[in-house]
C-alpha cells in the first residue's frame, strides 16, 4: 500500500471517509528535541455501549458503568498486542480516568501484558535451554514489569453529557425525551455544541456529588460540557501540569532524541479533546484537522499512538507515518512499532 492509499485508509477507519484527503503539510517540525510517544486507548466495551445483552447503546458520560464481559476480553486483547509490539519500549506512565470501566480496563490490560511477556520469557529460556544446554537460565520467571508511576485523574474522564445521561440514544434521536434528531447528532459530533445541563436537584446529580466530590472536589464536577470545555477546562491543564512534565523527565534520563512514553485509558471524547489539544486542532477551526477531529470515532479497547515534541512550551505533533499530510496524526499501534 502505498503512502496516499495508507492515509486514505486511515481517513476511512477513523473518519468515516472515503476520499483519499487532500494534502496537508504541518508545521515544520524540529529535528531535534526528544519525540514522545502517546498510545491511547478508549476503553473496552461497556454495559452501556450497546453490545452487551439486554442493554441498549445508552449516553453514559460520568455514570459509573462497569465493562461487559466483552470489555474484559477487549482490555485483555489490548494487553496481548501492547506485549507482542512494545516489549522494548519502556512505558514510563500509566494515564487512567476515574471512572471504574477505565480503570478495569487498565488494570485487565497490564495484567494481559505482563501475562504475555511471562509467556514470551518462558519460550526463550525454553528455547536457550535445549539449543544451548550449557548456558543455563538463571531463572524461571521474569520480574513483574510495571509502569514508572499509575495515575488516575479525573481530568481523563468522559465528557458530561448532562441530562442526556442515562437516556438511550436512539429514543433520544427520535425525539421520545423532547429534543430532534439534529440536536442529538450535533450534542455529540460537535465541538460547541453543549448538551442540556442537569440541575442540581437532580438525582443523578447528587449521587455525582457523592461519588466524585472527594475525588476531585465538588466545584469540578461538570453538569454538562461542550467538547470544547473537555479540551479547555480539563484536558488542557492535565497535559501541560502533568502529562508532559512527567514525559519531559522520563525523556532527561533517556539517550538521544528518545523522549517518554505514556499509556492512556480513557474515553472516546477525553481521547478526542486530548488529540485536538496536541495537535493544535482547537486553536484552528478552519483548519483540516478540526473538522477531521469532530468526525473521529475511536472504537473501544483499540490502541492508538500519537507523537509529539514540545518546541518552545508549544505542541508539535510529529507524522512519521503520512509524513505530514495527515493533519491529525494518529494511527493504529501496528503501524508505528
Amino acid at each position: 500500500m502505498n503512502r496516499s492509499a495508507f492515509v486514505a485508509f486511515i481517513h476511512a477507519t477513523f473518519f468515516g471517509e472515503k476520499k483519499e484527503i487532500a494534502s496537508l503539510v504541518l508545521h515544520s517540525t524540529p529535528t531535534t528535541g526528544p519525540t514522545h510517544t502517546l498510545i491511547l486507548t478508549r476503553h473496552g466495551d461497556s454495559i452501556w455501549n450497546g453490545k452487551h445483552v439486554g442493554c441498549k447503546e445508552t449516553f453514559t458520560g460520568w455514570t459509573d458503568v462497569p465493562l461487559s464481559p466483552l470489555g474484559e476480553k477487549e482490555a485483555i486483547r489490548t494487553g496481548e498486542i501492547l506485549a507482542d509490539l512494545t516489549r522494548e519500549v519502556e512505558i514510563d506512565a500509566l494515564f487512567t480516568s476515574t471512572l471504574s470501566r477505565a480503570k478495569m480496563t487498565a488494570h485487565y490490560v497490564w495484567w494481559a501484558y505482563n501475562e504475555n511477556l511471562e509467556e514470551q520469557y518462558r519460550r526463550e529460556k525454553h528455547y536457550q535451554y535445549y539449543n544451548r544446554p550449557g548456558n543455563m537460565p538463571q531463572q524461571n520467571s521474569m520480574q513483574y514489569q510495571g509502569p514508572a508511576q499509575w495515575l488516575a485523574d479525573y481530568r481523563l474522564n468522559e465528557r458530561h453529557y448532562g441530562s442526556l445521561q442515562g437516556l438511550v440514544k436512539v429514543e433520544a434521536e427520535r425525539g421520545d425525551f423532547g429534543h430532534s434528531a439534529d440536536e442529538v447528532y450535533k450534542w455529540r459530533r460537535s465541538w460547541h455544541a453543549k448538551p442540556p445541563i442537569l440541575d442540581d436537584d437532580d438525582p443523578r446529580r447528587l449521587e455525582e456529588r457523592r461519588r466524585f466530590g472527594p475525588i476531585c472536589g465538588l466545584e469540578n464536577i461538570p453538569r454538562g460540557e461542550s467538547l470544547n470545555c473537555v479540551a479547555k477546562n480539563r484536558i488542557r491543564p492535565f497535559v501541560e501540569e502533568k502529562l508532559t512534565p512527567l514525559l519531559e523527565e522520563a525523556a532527561r534520563r533517556k539517550p538521544g532524541d528518545e523522549g517518554g512514553t505514556a499509556l492512556i485509558v480513557a474515553h472516546a471524547n477525553s481521547l478526542r479533546a486530548l488529540i485536538g489539544v496536541i495537535c493544535k486542532a482547537d486553536q484552528n477551526e478552519t483548519a483540516a484537522a478540526f473538522s477531521k477531529l469532530e468526525a473521529m470515532k475511536i472504537p473501544t479497547a483499540s490502541p492508538l499512538v500519537l507523537q509529539f515534541r514540545l518546541v518552545e512550551k508549544q505542541f508539535t505533533p510529529v507524522d512519521s507515518i503520512g509524513e505530514g499530510s495527515n493533519p491529525l496524526p494518529v494511527y493504529p499501534i501496528q503501524y508505528l512499532f
